[in-house]
C-alpha cells in the first residue's frame, strides 16, 4: 500500500511538471517539446488512474475479508 501511495505522489508531480512545462513551451512556441509534454502528461494520467483503481480494489477486498471474518465469528 505504501508503494502505491509513493507512486501516486510521483504521478501527481509528473502531471504538474508536465502542465507547467506545457505552459512554458506554449509561450516559447516550442511545439515539439509541447508534443512530448502532452504525451508524458497523458502517460502519467493513465498510470495514476490505474493505480487508483488498484487501490480501490484492494480496499474492497480487505473490507470483504473483514466482513466475512465477522460473519464467521458470529455464527
Amino acid at each position: 500500500m505504501k508503494r502505491n501511495i509513493i507512486f501516486n505522489a510521483f504521478y501527481t508531480i509528473g502531471i504538474v511538471v508536465s502542465i507547467v512545462g506545457l505552459k512554458w513551451a506554449y509561450t516559447a512556441q516550442n511545439y515539439p517539446v509541447m508534443g512530448v509534454l502532452v504525451a508524458t502528461a497523458l502517460l502519467f494520467l493513465y498510470l495514476k488512474i490505474n493505480i487508483v483503481k488498484e487501490v480501490r480494489n484492494g480496499i474492497k477486498e480487505k473490507e470483504n475479508q473483514y466482513n466475512a471474518s465477522i460473519k464467521d465469528k458470529t455464527n
